[in-house]
């Protein structure tokens, strides 16, 4: 038996025309200039996946190409025995198909569940200082350039809230910065952001009864800024369209995501899982403060209601499940 095929040497792109036979426990290779023999045993055959070409690695480092599947299935056949799991067979069988199908459906769901989000915490908390000070900077003048203004309250009760700010951090090791500034279009509004800036707005400073409720919120940004949330939630809410990017080798792609990150930054959305943590801390602090939780719950039902929010934007367009976390604060009574 014979079939067609084309040899290369190994060595330069030239092509050329052959016959391959089996002889025995042999192949042949027989074409201009070539005139060769091998051991089966030492001939590397690439599997068959559906009618693409197959290649024949021979042990001079040359290979031949084919067309003829059939020819060299049935060469291995006679020698091995039919191979009842080859790529080829499997995909001709539609339980197979299927069964590939849905565990690679599965596959993707457990790396979006619980891969994405576990190397978004490792890539957050390995991030360099440096970077993370730049993504800050960068967010905060985006923020006073779309959406914030510069703070209209008191020099008097903004030292008082500096004053505040510097007690609720004294314990922490990490260098932290209080932004004040007029919400506009946020509303009644607190933000943590990389690089330990937090944001508040004069409108929730404002709509806050006492001091104690403020007090509550810069614990629950600083709780999100421990924990990284901010940058987690970027992370895993862009990592899948970077690692589809950098497959295809769009590089210009990834280089976009990292120009855009002070932006995405800005629209990321905490889960609930990031609110409970962020709501844990607060109100620990509160507790060993002996401060009631009720100073957190009743300023997050206020806001709730869309006291001090403008143009339908406020606290809760990145604090989701107010009423679970309500209960949750009321259950630390």
């Amino acid at each position: 038996m014979s079939t067609a095929a084309v040899h290369y040497d190994g060595k330069t792109s030239q092509r050329t025309a052959v016959e391959l036979y089996s002889e025995g426990a042999a192949l042949r290779v027989l074409g201009s200039g070539i005139d060769r023999t091998w051991s089966w045993s030492e001939v590397r055959v690439s599997s068959r996946v559906g009618n693409t070409a197959r290649h024949l690695y021979l042990p001079d480092g040359s290979q031949c190409e084919t067309a003829d599947n059939d020819a060299i299935d049935a060469w291995l056949a006679a020698r091995h025995g039919a191979d009842r799991f080859s790529v080829h067979r499997i995909e001709r069988r539609l339980r197979y198909a299927l069964a590939a199908l849905a565990l690679t459906a599965v596959a993707v769901w457990l790396g979006f569940a619980y891969g994405i989000p576990a190397l978004a915490k490792q890539v957050a908390f390995r991030l360099p200082a440096s970077t993370e000070r730049l993504i800050g900077a960068d967010a905060l003048r985006a923020l006073d350039q779309t959406l914030l203004g510069p703070s209209a309250l008191p020099p008097e009760r903004a030292a008082e809230l500096q004053k505040l700010f510097a007690g609720v951090t004294a314990d922490l090791a990490s260098h932290y910065r209080l932004e004040l500034r007029a919400g506009r279009r946020l509303g009644a509004n607190a933000l943590a952001l990389p690089s330990g800036i937090i944001v508040l707005t004069d409108e929730l400073v404002k709509l806050a009864d006492d001091d104690r409720q403020i007090l509550a919120v810069l614990a629950h940004e600083l709780g999100h800024m421990r924990q990284r949330h901010a940058l987690r939630s970027v992370l895993q809410n862009s990592t899948a369209a970077v690692l589809f990017a950098m497959a295809v080798g769009d590089l210009s792609s990834v280089t976009s995501f990292a120009a855009a990150l002070p932006t995405l930054l800005l629209q990321a959305k905490y889960s609930r899982e990031f609110e409970a943590e962020a709501d844990e801390f607060a109100l620990d602090y509160l507790a060993k403060k002996g401060i009631p939780p009720d100073a957190f719950s009743s300023l997050l039902e206020r806001l709730a209601r869309g006291e001090g929010s403008t143009a339908g934007l406020d606290y809760f367009s990145t604090h989701p499940a107010t009423r679970e976390r309500v209960e949750r604060a009321r259950a630390k009574r």
